[in-house]
């Protein structure tokens, strides 16, 4: 019997692979749920989209959104939702319903080597980053998007650190379970799981960067969110469980203590890495998108003085308030017939723009074929 100080033996395959190559979460697309269902009063539809990763991979995508007649607002935010390095889309879709029943849309991707999305490796936001810009790029040209903001969990959460202070249209960001610098996590893991003296540790992490570079171009050694951090803006909210087992909760306050921002928050709670995060935190997360991806939008685009603005006080609990609620109601409506028709021809341009750019990808994807025959 092993000793408890004892640990296990592991194959060098098998740390490589931990990093780039970890169990793939394969689903039926039946798991996605109906391309058409009804929520709170409202009729929805689930459209799917196949996207070009930046490495030339075929990106699974899947939007939802209200029908047409159903629509609460012409011009609604967005929040993309970014698995973590074993998952899916399909996680995302948990998160659904405290989305859409604040008027935020959703949208969910497999990254490149996950889900059933084309790539072998992944890069724990590495090439993610690069595949982020192409979501949040094909999005905006969607006819009716206003903000965007990003939801990430784990490898997700260290993309949406690394991208979100390059693009002034993410105007709100949550990261779950979050690393702060992946030579340190690596560590960190190691010294756990394989029987090796520390002194050795340094030496096995050196040949694992080699390997890990080789197969598909990361350098672990410069995988470092925290160097992000300090050059973010953008109010974040973040998520850590207190006995993450995989990414230890210092990461996110590493994190916090290098951001920029100043509208910040960490949200703790019970459980482990892949734990069910609580229904009160869900909802916290829901409430602080709507603060800024709903409030702050319809509070620019209703006062005429953008410097008083600045100064204005959002409501936290304007969720509940039905006279804010009425008068966003009566200022879209006067705000929609005073720019009626600049507003179609915004919905046509993004129309053609989202035919384009459909038609490049399948140029693109027919060109990869061809190659690979």
């Amino acid at each position: 019997m092993e000793s408890e100080n004892e640990k296990p033996k592991i194959s060098y395959e098998t740390l490589w692979k931990s990093i780039i190559r970890p169990p793939r979460d394969n689903y039926d697309d039946d798991q996605l749920g109906y391309s058409y269902f009804s929520f709170k009063g409202r009729e929805y539809i689930r459209k799917d989209y196949e996207l070009i990763s930046s490495e030339g991979y075929l990106m699974k995508c899947s939007f939802f959104e209200p029908k047409e007649l159903d629509r609460p607002r012409k011009i609604m935010p967005v929040v993309i939702y970014l698995h973590g390095n074993s998952s899916s889309r399909l996680e995302g879709i948990k998160m659904i319903k405290e989305l859409l029943k604040r008027d935020i849309n959703l949208f969910v991707v497999d990254f490149p080597g996950c889900g059933l999305s084309e790539g072998e490796y992944i890069s724990l936001g590495y090439h993610e980053s690069h595949d982020l810009k192409i979501l949040v790029d094909f999005i905006d040209k969607l006819p009716g998007v206003g903000y965007i903001g990003l939801w990430g969990r784990s490898m997700g959460a260290a993309t949406t650190m690394i991208y979100s202070h390059k693009d002034e249209r993410i105007k709100a960001i949550c990261m779950d379970s979050p690393f702060a610098d992946f030579s340190l996590l690596a560590k960190e893991l190691v010294l756990k799981k394989i029987k090796l003296p520390s002194l050795l540790i340094d030496g096995a992490l050196k040949i694992i960067r080699i390997t890990v570079k080789n197969k598909n171009g990361l350098d672990i050694d410069k995988l470092k969110p925290i160097d992000a951090a300090g050059k973010t803006t953008v109010p974040a909210i973040f998520i850590h469980a207190n006995e993450d087992e995989l990414i230890n909760n210092t990461h996110s306050e590493m994190l916090i203590n290098a951001y920029k921002g100043k509208d910040i928050c960490l949200k703790r709670c019970d459980g482990g890495h892949n734990t069910k995060r609580p229904h009160k935190i869900i909802k916290e997360v829901g409430e602080f998108f709507y603060k800024h991806l709903v409030n702050n939008y319809h509070e620019i685009f209703n006062n005429k003085d953008m410097n008083n603005y600045k100064n204005t006080n959002i409501i936290d609990n304007s969720i509940n308030n039905n006279s804010f609620d009425n008068k966003i109601g009566n200022d879209d409506k006067k705000f929609n017939n005073e720019n009626k028709i600049n507003e179609q021809n915004k919905i046509e341009n993004k129309e053609k723009n989202v035919l384009i750019t459909n038609e490049k990808h399948s140029l693109q994807k027919n060109e990869k074929d061809k190659n690979e025959m």
